[in-house]
């Protein structure tokens, strides 16, 4: 390394450093060139030899006492040996290492006296020029390999060192260079242990000299790392990989002060680094870049293709924590085919994490092309298009995004799906240890054991950062769990978690008291404190108290107990979905273990549980004091249950829902359980579609719980073929409950029996809000019917597949302006035609928005046609929500709406299934887009919208697709497309 050479005034630190890696001036490179010259290259230089010959003559004389020992014979001697000192160096640096050799070796007579008045004397330099002398010499030695030889040069200069150290003669920095060099030669003759003290000694004399020297602190660097690389590579021959590990964080540290042309010390560093720490050299270059924020891994780094050791993820949670200059952090898809297969610690993994989500620096985290921000894991990071980076992005058509709020539930349905385990495996600790939501939804992802062992481990570490919540609501459907896989997640909800796995920083109060015997060494810049045998007690708040575990059909009767019994161990626990999970009879017997808990909901719906299973879930059920909901839809169950259900819902406090659809409890379960839930006081909600109930008993039974059950606001009866008289009875008995939703679709409804339901009390109540009577028979004559009878505290009418026709059209006038509280209408799968509806929007549109409720209107499969999806545009500016799929609307009809010079105020348009290409999604964008930029230009005018727009099962080409796409995130950003 070479200074200029005003950085050193002092002469004598001049001269001491002349003789070292550091260059100071041009000086010594001139020698050099001077000494290659055809004169001296490769040849013994005679003329300097005499002059040095003379020297030591007159030297010679000086101790007889002819030539006197004054000031000029002291300066012209330094002089005279100084420079032959230097051409041996010149020389040594030109790769004639044997003539520098020799050259010391003759102006070794001219650094020493036997007369001691001589040698002694305060003003000689003959100590000082000796040093010089037989270091040069060594450094000739060491490059010809005559290593002996150079200790022994060295040795002597350190015992001159030391002598006339104690007459504080000695320079402190040249006895340091000596020691240095020393330790060095000692290294190479593997005399190491010698050679490591020497080298600490001399990084110690080092940094003593410093506080005294002045030398400029790049000088200070270079030397200190220096001895650094040296006492590191000492360490390493010997084994202290942890003391070579300090030296070289140490050594690189000092680097940061060094130019770029610092002689190769950083590499040599690495070099050794790698060794102390286990790691690929190349690897560590890399670590040290993302630190520092050098070179082309500065401010992102790719770790893609390393192999995720111990001693990697190790280094990486170090540069994470220290760095304040990384940006992003690459985690390709790993093809473990082509790399080596080293199993990987979840504890590790979760302090990566960890470090990951507390660097302050990092603003992305790519995982397998999944883009995160660390501070935001719920919020998708979207790749900005062509039109949004390029050119084409003008000032004007800026949309700045609105601030997003995290949902209540992060979605990461089938994200991950098709990932390899181990990048798997980082996500799922991202978006778990990461959460800012009450719930992350995990479904379709693909878990195998490996994964499910580490979400459990990330459920249950403590330590997080403090903008993150622990995860309260996992959903886990579809993902192939079996009873192993569930067992493993039972893990999340064991009591206690590993010490280990806890930074300092967060560690409980308690665990500050740990006596030194308990604490174990700490990881080099890892921060992080091992207890062997110790545990942490999780808090209740940081376990998950809602699961959803569906559609894994092999977690089976061992796996749901698993799951169970530890569960049974977290009293806030309050949801447990469970359907389709392969569950039968036998596993239900653990449910007992939940009567600790605080259960509101549990739903074990298409389980083949048989009305055994039924009965023992329905006995369990009293334990549940908290129990709000018992799903049980579709398992298997027939009337030998219902004696059991009956009770339980009697004499429950607290549930306020059960749900019994696609079972076979016929019509006299359906009456036992009747008879029960009418002594409720606490039933809202009871469901028993499809149940084979039939008869005017069971119907009459029906009645009687509406009446009894005060509490009841929901009852579902669709696909049960109720006896028509039984329908009479269920309508009278309306007037008298407080029922607000009533389902009745497909139960057998025909025109005389909805006259008798009608008239039997439905109209007088004004209770109801809710009707559904889809896939009955109700026809033309049954919407007049409707029309005049029906409860004007109507708010949802279903009247899909119902034989309406065109004949309908004035019906359905009189249905809307009659019915004053009427929001939700849906006539779809009814042959309307294009003309049915005219009346009814001929009316809205002369009648103000607030004249009528109408909000959302579901026409789907009613043969509009482009004629009658055009006829609809007058009352878009009233819809929230306009059904239109399966129509046959072409493009055409799309282009006619969208020239239609009327406002549009949709929240969602659905035109799925229709015959709409290109040409129409064109028209639509060009609409809209040009009223987003008027809405920019005016913000305050009102402007036609639609938030999404459904056009899935249309022809539209994929490229087109992705063409448009691009334009709307620019254009108009605030539209949605399904496609």
């Amino acid at each position: 390394m070479r200074i200029d050479r005003a950085l050193i005034q002092d002469e004598l630190l001049y001269d001491v450093m002349y003789f070292s890696p550091v260059e100071v001036g041009g000086e010594r490179y001139s020698s050099q060139l001077y000494f290659q010259t055809d004169i001296y290259a490769r040849k013994m230089p005679q003329v300097m030899v005499d002059m040095i010959n003379s020297q030591i003559e007159e030297l010679r004389h000086v101790e007889m006492g002819i030539v006197p020992f004054d000031d000029a014979f002291r300066v012209r001697h330094r002089e005279i040996v100084l420079g032959h000192c230097k051409m041996a160096l010149a020389y040594l640096d030109a790769r004639e290492a044997r003539i520098s050799m020799k050259l010391c070796e003759l102006c070794e007579p001219a650094t020493k006296s036997n007369e001691p008045s001589v040698m002694q004397h305060p003003d000689s330099d003959l100590y000082f020029l000796r040093v010089c002398v037989l270091s040069v010499k060594a450094c000739a030695a060491r490059r010809i390999k005559f290593f002996q030889k150079a200790v022994d040069a060295l040795s002597e200069a350190k015992t001159i060192c030391t002598h006339i150290a104690e007459e504080s003669r000695a320079h402190p920095l040249a006895m340091a260079l000596t020691l240095l060099n020393l330790s060095a030669i000692l290294g190479d003759l593997d005399h190491d242990k010698h050679g490591l003290r020497q080298g600490l000694d001399a990084l110690s004399l080092l940094y003593n000299s410093f506080s005294i020297l002045p030398v400029p602190e790049v000088v200070e660097a270079y030397y200190l790392a220096l001895a650094c690389h040296n006492a590191a590579l000492l360490n390493v021959k010997l084994g202290r990989l942890l003391d070579a590990a300090e030296l070289f964080e140490e050594g690189i540290e000092l680097t940061k002060k060094l130019p770029s042309e610092d002689d190769g010390i950083r590499s040599k560093l690495i070099a050794v680094g790698a060794v102390a720490k286990r790691l690929p050299e190349a690897f560590l270059t890399e670590s040290i870049d993302a630190l520092n924020g050098w070179g082309e891994h500065g401010s992102a780094w790719d770790i893609s293709f390393w192999d995720f050791t111990v001693p990697e993820i190790q280094e990486e949670i170090k540069v994470l924590r220290l760095t304040k200059t990384l940006k992003r952090l690459v985690v390709g898809q790993i093809d473990n085919s082509k790399r080596r297969t080293i199993p990987v610690e979840e504890s590790q993994l979760v302090r990566l994490i960890l470090a990951i989500l507390k660097c302050h620096s990092l603003e992305r985290v790519i995982i397998a092309g999944l883009e995160f921000e660390p501070r935001k894991v719920w919020r998708r990071v979207r790749k900005p298009s062509f039109l949004e980076t390029s050119w084409y992005k003008t000032h004007h058509l800026t949309y700045q995004r609105r601030a997003q709020k995290e949902p209540d539930v992060a979605d990461y349905r089938g994200l991950l799906a098709g990932m390899d385990t181990l990048s798997k495996k980082l996500v799922l600790l991202l978006v778990i240890l990461g959460n800012e939501c009450e719930g992350v939804d995990l479904s379709e992802i693909g878990l195998d054991p490996s994964c499910t062992s580490a979400l459990a481990h990330a459920l249950r570490t403590m330590g997080r950062p403090r903008f993150t919540r622990q995860v309260s609501t996992l959903i886990l459907q579809s993902n192939g769990l079996d009873a192993g896989m569930a067992a493993e997640l039972a893990t999340a909800w064991d009591p206690c978690t590993p010490m280990g796995s806890l930074p300092v920083s967060e560690l409980p109060s308690h665990a500050g008291s740990a006596t030194p015997s308990e604490i174990g060494r700490m990881t080099p810049g890892s921060e992080e404190l091992h207890i062997s045998g110790e545990a942490v007690r999780l808090s209740e708040e940081a376990r998950v108290t809602s699961l959803d575990i569906s559609r894994n059909i092999d977690v089976g009767d061992s796996g749901f107990e698993s799951l169970i019994t530890s569960i049974g161990r977290c009293e806030a626990f309050h949801t447990l979905v469970a359907h389709t999970i392969g569950l039968h009879s036998t596993g239900c017997r653990a449910l007992h273990e939940l009567s600790s808990t605080r259960l509101e909901v549990l739903d074990l719906s298409n389980n083949a549980l048989g009305s055994e299973g039924v009965r023992i879930v329905a006995t369990a059920v009293p334990g549940f004091i908290f129990l709000r909901a018992l799903l049980l839809d579709g398992c298997s169950a027939d009337g030998r249950a219902a004696s059991s259900l009956s009770e339980a819902v009697s004499q429950h406090p607290a549930l306020a829902r059960i749900s019994l659809n696609r079972n076979s409890l016929g019509s006299d379960g359906a009456t036992e359980l009747c008879l029960g839930a009418a002594h409720s006081s606490a039933l809202r909600s009871l469901h028993l579609a499809e149940n084979e109930i039939c008869t005017e008993q069971a119907a009459l039974a029906i009645g009687e719980l509406m009446r009894g059950c005060l509490s009841l606001e929901e009852l579902g009866l669709s696909g049960n073929p109720l006896h028509p008289r039984g329908m009479a009875h269920i309508g009278a008995a309306i007037e008298y409950s407080k029922v607000l939703v009533l389902r009745l679709e497909a139960v057998g409804l025909s025109g005389r029996c909805l006259d008798d339901f009608l008239d039997n009390g439905a109209a007088e109540t004004q209770e109801l809000q809710v009707l559904a009577l889809s896939r009955n028979a109700v026809g033309d004559e049954g919407l007049v019917i409707i029309s005049e009878c029906l409860s004007i505290g109507l708010m949802d009418l279903a009247l899909s597949e119902c034989n309406l026709t065109a004949a309908s059209q004035a019906t359905l006038l009189n249905l809307v302006s009659l019915s004053p509280n009427l929001r939700r209408l849906d006539l779809s799968k009814n042959g309307l035609g294009p003309s049915a509806c005219t009346d009814m929007v001929s009316w809205m549109t002369k009648n103000a928005k607030e004249c009528y409720s109408l909000r959302w209107l579901e026409l789907a499969n009613c043969n509009l046609g482009d004629e009658g999806f055009t006829q609809l545009v007058p009352i878009m500016a009233s819809l929230t929500y306009l059904g239109a799929r399966e129509n046959g609307i072409t493009s055409l009809g799309l282009v006619a709406v969208m020239k239609a010079n009327q406002m549009i105020q949709l929240d969602s348009l659905d035109l799925s299934s229709n015959q709409i290409d290109d040409d129409g999604v064109v028209a639509l964008t060009e609409r809209f887009q040009k009223e987003h930029k008027k809405a920019q230009y005016v913000p305050k005018q009102l402007n036609s919208t639609i938030d999404t727009v459904i056009l899935a099962g249309n022809p539209v080409s994929k490229s087109f697709k992705a063409s448009i796409e691009a334009f709307m995130r620019v254009h108009n950003p605030l539209l949605t497309v399904v496609w």
